[in-house]
């Protein structure tokens, strides 16, 4: 088979599943073969390669499928492969770049086996490569090196196989989750009184309807129950009236968890309100959309969070009020099938809390 039309034609297919969520990649790679290793390598045999991976787990299952163009050895065609491995991804400080290991278990079939030299058999493989996430895009590039042991050989070498190619999304949209993991954890907020303050507002989201008694910050509490009297309205509340969550419109770089000059502002207005609410405690709560691996995403959510938190500490917050911690993708709000949705679940979530004295 020409190796230009099999490129072709998988190429073709992975944009006919390009659709859904980063629940899985298609990975279509082409690379070369050492198979004679003795004294030097040399790599005289191109291939092409599909790969699916999928990213729900800490080390993400992989199926690799191989073509080898064979020039080694007269008679022998070609070779295909198939087999079976576990990827572990690594944070690391460049967020755009994601080192990774593998191991897996397979089988090769040759077109011609060559008795003693070259055999159709089960092999072992190891080895490891980078995925750089492409700007804007739910794509990333990979290049990756694997050593291939054969199993049960009399005199066959083992193969090393260079290769790079692109990881696109594909599959189906995450299920999504009616309560967050880290919403069942936080302590709910005892009643506490806090002295009048002056409102400081995050953001120019609508107030909820005034109600018949008397609500000033229209949070839907009365104001002869309002222990919290002058709540932004931003924050849900909680039965006292007292601020407990809202969502902080802070945007980052792509792939980066540094904080926009735009959005300074209202990192800033929060600091305010949090050192005229003094009684309270606080926890930033970073999320991300399913684009990029689960492990990458936990570690940018938890650099975003982080960034917010060491933010408000350099205006004023003391850092013992408040934790960071990342979320990645696994409580989205909305659905990650579209841009709109992608946008809804990269979010920075302030959880409030008021720790009796």
């Amino acid at each position: 088979m020409d190796i230009k039309k099999m490129a072709l034609s998988l190429s073709a297919t992975m944009m006919v599943l390009h659709a859904g969520t980063i629940e899985n990649e298609l990975g279509i790679n082409v690379g070369v073969t050492s198979i004679k290793n003795e004294g030097t390598n040399k790599f005289n045999n191109m291939g092409v390669s599909a790969t699916y991976q999928m990213n729900r787990y800490v080390v993400s299952p992989r199926f690799d499928f191989d073509y080898v163009n064979i020039n080694d050895f007269e008679g022998v065609d070609a070779l295909f492969r198939a087999s079976v491995n576990g990827v572990y991804e690594i944070n690391t400080a460049i967020e755009e770049i994601n080192p990774y290991i593998l191991m897996g278990v397979g089988y090769e079939k040759l077109s011609k086996d060559v008795e003693d030299e070259f055999e159709s058999l089960p092999f072992v493989q190891g080895g490891g490569g980078l995925a750089y996430n492409l700007p804007n895009t739910s794509s990333r590039m990979r290049f990756e090196g694997k050593v291939l042991k054969v199993l049960g050989a009399k005199d066959q070498e083992h193969e090393l196989l260079l290769n790079a190619g692109m990881m696109m999304p594909i599959g189906g949209e995450s299920k999504e989750r009616t309560v967050s993991n880290y919403a069942r954890a936080v302590v709910q907020p005892k009643p506490v009184v806090i002295k009048e303050t002056v409102p400081v507002y995050i953001d120019s989201h609508t107030c909820p309807k005034k109600i018949n008694e008397p609500d000033r910050d229209r949070d839907g509490i009365p104001d002869v129950k309002d222990q919290c009297p002058d709540t932004p309205c931003d924050f849900t509340v909680d039965s006292y009236g007292c601020p407990v969550k809202t969502t902080l419109q802070i945007n980052f770089r792509t792939a980066s968890a540094e904080i926009e000059s735009a959005s300074m502002s209202r990192v800033l207005n929060f600091a305010n309100f949090l050192l005229a609410n003094k009684g309270s405690h606080v926890q930033i709560v970073g999320h991300t959309d399913s684009v990029g691996s689960n492990t990458y995403n936990v570690g940018l959510s938890q650099r975003r969070a982080q960034s917010v938190m060491n933010q408000l500490v350099s205006y004023g917050v003391s850092p013992a009020r408040i934790t960071a911690i990342g979320m990645g993708e696994s409580a989205p709000i909305a659905s990650n099938s579209t841009a709109t949705g992608r946008g809804q679940n990269r979010r920075i979530e302030a959880v409030l809390s008021y720790p009796s004295k």
